[in-house]
C-alpha cells in the first residue's frame, strides 16, 4: 500500500477552506458518479419572454413642395431667415447638397449700396461668410481707397452655394438661383447696386455683353418687388485681377468713379 507523507494540521485546514470556497460540501457520496452518463438533473430554466416591442416616435414626414409653391415663398419672403428657409426647398438645385454652407445676404440699413459677389469660392464656403479669406482682405483695401468699410455695406451672393470643386456654375443653376438673388435685392431695397464679377452682372442685367464692355458706367437693373429700376455698376471681382495690370487699372478707375457718385454734391 502506498504511503502518503503526513501533512500538518495547518495545511489540512487550509485545504479544507479552499475546497469550501470552491463549493465542495461533502467528502464522499453514497453512489459513484459516472462522468460519461447524462445527468438526470435538469436545470430549470425560466421561460424566455419575447422582448417587448418598443414604439418609436414616427419621424415627421418631409413635405415636398412643388416649384411654383417654393418660388412663391421665395418671392414673398419677409426677411433673410424666411428667404434662407424657402431657398433650401428649391427643387432641381444640386449645389445645396454638396456645399458646406448656404451663404446668406447681409442687410445694412441706409447702406450706400448693395455689393453683390460672384460664385462662392473655397474660403467663403468653408467659413460661411461673404468675401472671406485673402479675397476679403483685398476687398477691404479696395473699399478703403474711397473711404468705405465692409461693415457699412449690404451684401449678397449671386449664387448661395459653391459648386463642387469650384467648377463652373451651370446655366441651369444660375437660372434656378436668380429668384433668390432678386428677393435678396428686394429685401435690401438698395439705392445702388455694385456687382463684382461676371455672374452677378449677367444675372441682374440679363445682358450677354462682356464685363469689360459693361464696366465703367451705370446701368439700370429691374428687380421684381421694387417699383423703380436700381442703378447698377459692374466691377471686376478681386479674384479676377491676378497679375493683370489692365484690370487693376480699370478697377481703380471704376472705384474713383464710384466714390465720386457717392460723394455729396
Amino acid at each position: 500500500m502506498a504511503s502518503f507523507p503526513a501533512c500538518s494540521a495547518q495545511d489540512a485546514l487550509a485545504a479544507l477552506r479552499l475546497h469550501q470556497e470552491w463549493g465542495v460540501d461533502g467528502l464522499m457520496e453514497d453512489m459513484p458518479w459516472d462522468v460519461w452518463e447524462e445527468s438526470p438533473v435538469q436545470l430549470r430554466q425560466s421561460p424566455v419572454r419575447p422582448p417587448a416591442s418598443v414604439r418609436r416616435p414616427a419621424a415627421p414626414r418631409r413635405v415636398i413642395k412643388g416649384l411654383d409653391e417654393v418660388l412663391a415663398e421665395i418671392a414673398t419672403a419677409k426677411d433673410v431667415p424666411a428667404l434662407m428657409k424657402a431657398s433650401q426647398q428649391l427643387p432641381g438645385v444640386s449645389l445645396m447638397r454638396t456645399a458646406k454652407h448656404h451663404l446668406a445676404p447681409v442687410i445694412v440699413e441706409d447702406a450706400p449700396f448693395l455689393l453683390v459677389g460672384d460664385v462662392p469660392n473655397e474660403d467663403e464656403d468653408r467659413h460661411g461668410t461673404l468675401f472671406a479669406g485673402p479675397m476679403g482682405g483685398l476687398l477691404d483695401r479696395i473699399l478703403s481707397s474711397i473711404g468705405l468699410e465692409r461693415a457699412q455695406l449690404s451684401m449678397a451672393p449671386a449664387i448661395p452655394w459653391r459648386p463642387p470643386g469650384g467648377q463652373r456654375v451651370s446655366q441651369r443653376d444660375v437660372e434656378a438661383c436668380l429668384p433668390i438673388l432678386h428677393r435678396a435685392v428686394a429685401l435690401a431695397r438698395p439705392k445702388r447696386i455694385v456687382t463684382m464679377g461676371s455672374t452677378p452682372t449677367f444675372m441682374l442685367l440679363q445682358k450677354t455683353s462682356r464685363l469689360s464692355q459693361l464696366r465703367g458706367r451705370w446701368h439700370e437693373a429691374h428687380i421684381p418687388g421694387l417699383d423703380e429700376p436700381v442703378p447698377l455698376l459692374p466691377l471686376w471681382h478681386p479674384a479676377q485681377l491676378g497679375e493683370n495690370a489692365g484690370r487693376r487699372k480699370t478697377l481703380w478707375v471704376d472705384m474713383l468713379f464710384l466714390g465720386e457718385t457717392l460723394s455729396p454734391k
